[in-house]
């Protein structure tokens, strides 16, 4: 009885670590921009997005950490009505590709901070 209470304690403790490790993660995104397109590959997943058809618009965030310092994010919103993240906090030169690449291309679709 003890043997399998400790084996089912562990596979709920190992579960709960999992889980945490998967919201950790979440952030960090590795983008490739293929001619139109922007593949962003997410820890468990990846997301094809065609830029001139699907992006409503985009903008940039500032957000400060107190013991971090400034990071900026870009969110996207597309047409599906989905949102998308990225951020410059995990991988500075993916957000930095991404945003000259919107920047260049797709300025008249940047909308400001209120």
């Amino acid at each position: 009885m003890n043997d399998t209470l400790l084996l089912v304690l562990a596979s709920v403790f190992l579960l709960f670590l999992l889980f945490i490790l998967l919201f950790i993660f979440k952030g960090r995104t590795e983008i490739n921009l293929k001619g139109e397109d922007a593949v962003l590959k997410y820890p468990l997943s990846t997301k094809r997005i065609n830029l001139p058809t699907e992006l409503e618009s985009w903008k940039v965030q500032r957000t400060y950490y107190l013991r971090l310092g400034v990071f900026y994010t870009i969110i996207m919103r597309l047409k599906r009505g989905k949102q998308l993240m990225v951020s410059s906090r995990f991988n500075q030169s993916n957000y930095n590709q991404l945003y000259s690449h919107l920047n260049s291309h797709f300025r008249e679709r940047r909308t400001k901070d209120e």
